[in-house]
């Protein structure tokens, strides 16, 4: 349909009232085509055969209308669905045993912290930098030969100086390397999930006094007994 020779005649103007102005919506659309019949030359009126195009047209804009409506509310129930399904999960997890993938460790006031993590294959070398929460690294240790799978690292809770570390998170990053080649290397922690927070920014659930995303849990299992 030609918007242009509407608009110039009888001194009608039609705006999108669409916000980017430059596609016309079904309602634009039906507007523009009474407009065009109001303003038809009575001598010369429209074809019938370009008057019966225009109307399936508008038949098949509104047919879009209400496929893209429904695949919102689609959508919406899905999101709506999912998010009902994920606090459930997370209500369910806890007391179980869990293993999610975090590269954080908790430090106890005494003691010390397991950290865990799984290379994707043997390194000659895997450094393990501890950082305090405002990302200053305070320990680096090298180890010698970490076998591929699941590996073990104990951290004393002491900095490089030799001083005991606070009480508190800890971020650490794992980097193994054969030579000049990196080795794929992931953390992750064992243990009891505890307590589950809804937050805006997803759900979490507690591991070892670490906070992680439900999304980075990979493993649940029956709690141990212990005879």
């Amino acid at each position: 349909m030609d918007i242009n020779s509407v608009n110039g005649q009888g001194g009608f103007a039609l705006t999108p009232t669409n916000s980017d102005n430059s596609t016309l919506g079904q309602q634009e659309f039906l507007q523009l085509l009474i407009t065009q019949l109001q303003n038809q030359d009575p001598i010369n009126p429209m074809d019938s055969t370009e008057f019966a195009a225009q109307l399936a047209q508008y038949s098949s804009l509104e047919q879009l209308v209400g496929v893209n409506e429904g695949i919102q509310s689609l959508q919406t129930s899905q999101d709506l669905m999912s998010a009902n399904l994920t606090n459930s999960m997370a209500a369910s997890l806890t007391g179980k045993e869990v293993r999610a993938l975090t590269n954080q460790v908790y430090l106890s006031p005494e003691g010390n912290s397991e950290i865990q993590f799984r290379l994707s294959n043997q390194a000659e070398e895997v450094d393990i930098i501890i950082r305090d929460a405002s990302g200053i690294e305070i320990m680096r240790e090298t180890i010698e030969g970490a076998p591929s799978g699941e590996n073990t690292w104990t951290w004393d809770g002491k900095n490089g100086n030799g001083s005991r570390m606070g009480e508190g998170t800890y971020q650490v990053e794992i980097a193994a390397r054969n030579g000049d080649n990196a080795v794929g290397a992931l953390m992750y922690v064992d243990g009891m999930a505890g307590a589950v927070r809804y937050t805006g920014n997803g759900v979490f659930i507690t591991v070892n006094n670490i906070d992680v995303p439900i999304s980075d849990v990979e493993e649940v299992r029956a709690p141990s007994t212990k005879e």
